[in-house]
């Protein structure tokens, strides 16, 4: 696969070393100065990056922070305003592409991704950043890519953990769209192509880390989750994640592992049809379960305990995620909300009999 295009996405590279196309496709967008943002993990890749630029390179933010909380965005934005920079350059995780949202979001500037997990950020137009330990998201269409390069080259040097725990993240975000109301054919099939491909990936790279061909797949899965995401709205398992990681900084892509089985085991009764058709891909007796099992089976994360999470905090979390807007097939509930928080806090399995 060299090439890919969708409705309501980035400009689409998919395609072994294609990092070497990044200054081809900055000539195309016409763009002279250039913020580079990098994550530790990236960095050897950032500083080819900045080597093949050479002076379109203005400044290289090499250290980013999860959640991209304001006071650490607000001073490199005032920096681009000043450099007069045109373009965010982003390479790395989750949190690097977030960040680039932001500046793009704050500065009303372009954003070239490349992401080396399996995010998905870089395929959707929300941006998310914290301020006061409160985790606010939003959708503009400034933060969408205009071009996302995929290379599965650079997801080699991912580690395991990392691997499968952003691998369970981007599984949500399809199982989400999946009973979100604006679905359509095409977002359906996209989340299911993406569970499924994650499932195969995941078990692939555990036999392998270095298997190519897996982590191929879970790039390329990882963009159909991020697709189906960006033409959907977000339910109770995001809101979730967000309100933790505001309110208590836990790390983004296990919590995702620990909560996405007791998300879906609270939506069950409320969306039947769709949480079959996960059941179905996992070949398991219920979403719920197939999501516990594969998350345990390849070692992701499934307890927010081993995270840190404060569970005499959940009365406090029930109430803001209760009160909060979102579309959900099941209403907000204050007691089935603590019930999920404990579930998960204690990373039992899900048993639709129990």
């Amino acid at each position: 696969m060299n090439s890919i295009a969708m409705t309501n996405s980035p400009r689409v590279i998919f395609a072994s070393g294609a990092l070497s196309q990044v200054a081809n496709e900055i000539a195309e967008l016409n763009r002279k100065r250039i913020l580079l943002i990098s994550d530790e993990s990236a960095s050897t890749h950032a500083t080819r990056l900045q080597t093949e630029l050479g002076a379109l390179v203005i400044h290289w933010i090499n250290h980013v922070v999860v959640h991209v909380p304001d006071d650490f965005s607000s001073p490199i934005a005032d920096l681009v305003r000043r450099e007069e920079i045109d373009l965010v350059l982003t390479i790395g995780g989750g949190s690097a592409t977030g960040l680039g949202k932001i500046i793009a979001l704050d500065c009303s500037i372009d954003l070239l991704a490349i992401p080396t997990t399996y995010a998905g950020s870089e395929m959707t137009s929300i941006w998310g950043r914290t301020n006061s330990n409160e985790k606010t998201t939003g959708r503009n269409p400034v933060v969408l890519p205009k071009t996302t390069i995929y290379d599965p080259e650079l997801t080699l040097s991912l580690p395991y953990l990392v691997s499968v725990n952003s691998g369970m993240n981007a599984i949500a975000h399809a199982v989400e769209a999946l009973y979100a109301p604006e679905l359509n054919s095409e977002i359906r099939n996209a989340a299911l192509d993406g569970i499924t491909i994650f499932a195969s990936g995941l078990r692939g790279i555990r036999e392998n880390i270095n298997n190519l061909s897996a982590r191929t797949d879970l790039l390329r899965g990882s963009m159909l989750c991020g697709f189906a995401l960006n033409n959907s709205t977000m339910g109770i398992h995001h809101k979730i994640c967000h309100t933790l990681g505001g309110m208590f900084d836990l790390p983004h892509a296990p919590m995702h592992s620990s909560v996405l089985p007791w998300a879906v085991q609270y939506n069950q009764d409320f969306a039947k049809t769709q949480l079959k058709e996960v059941a179905e891909v996992l070949s398991a007796r219920s979403a719920a379960e197939g999501l516990w099992d594969l998350a345990n089976e390849v070692g992701a994360q499934t307890s927010l305990q081993e995270l840190g999470y404060p569970l005499d905090k959940s009365e406090e979390v029930a109430s803001v995620i209760s009160s909060a807007k979102y579309v959900n097939p099941r209403p907000f509930n204050h007691d089935g909300i603590l019930e999920l928080l404990s579930n998960a806090y204690k990373g039992s399995r899900p048993d639709d009999e129990s």
